[in-house]
């Protein structure tokens, strides 16, 4: 039986942010769709979260063409791109990681509308209208991770706690 490889996701911030000021000096244009999506998105009823997989499909390809659109595409970005889609993914399933082979066990198009999907898109919309770094789009999404308790104690790294304390003193 063969063995299969695991590959170890193992970041450092500094990268990240290395990565992330190198593609905002190369950014492409906005399509200019998100204002769209953004009055849509204001419509929806939060109350209400019951399952609606048209609602759902509609919101989940939303956030995935703006990252399209927004990340940079330059094959030398495909790991800065990787970390924001896990941190991504990590929030919509409920804080499900990969386990040792590779398997998350959730689906991220499945995620809660009003807890989950509206929450990173509207995380989304409001990092295009800040005009801030891909770097502080990595942030929003892990400090939505933290603040949402889906890293251990032991998985929060030294820049995490500041984040996290910086919310509890907030």
């Amino acid at each position: 039986m063969e063995e299969k490889k695991v590959k170890k996701v193992d970041f450092d911030l500094e990268e990240i942010k290395k990565l992330s000021e190198e593609a905002d000096r190369n950014k492409g244009l906005q399509l200019g769709f998100e204002q769209e999506f953004e009055n849509e998105i204001m419509s929806f009823d939060v109350i209400d979260d019951i399952q609606n997989p048209e609602k759902a499909y509609k919101v989940y390809y939303a956030i995935e063409g703006i990252l399209r659109t927004h990340l940079p595409s330059d094959e030398k970005y495909k790991e800065l791109r990787r970390f924001i889609r896990e941190e991504k993914i990590i929030f919509l399933t409920g804080g499900k990681k990969k386990n040792e082979a590779g398997i998350r066990g959730a689906d991220s198009r499945q995620a809660y509308i009003s807890t989950h999907l509206e929450v990173v898109l509207k995380n989304l919309l409001e990092w295009i209208q800040e005009g801030t770094s891909t770097f502080e789009l990595f942030l929003k999404l892990r400090k939505l991770n933290i603040d949402y308790g889906y890293f251990k104690e032991e998985e929060i790294s030294e820049y995490d706690q500041k984040l996290f304390k910086q919310k509890n003193i907030d």
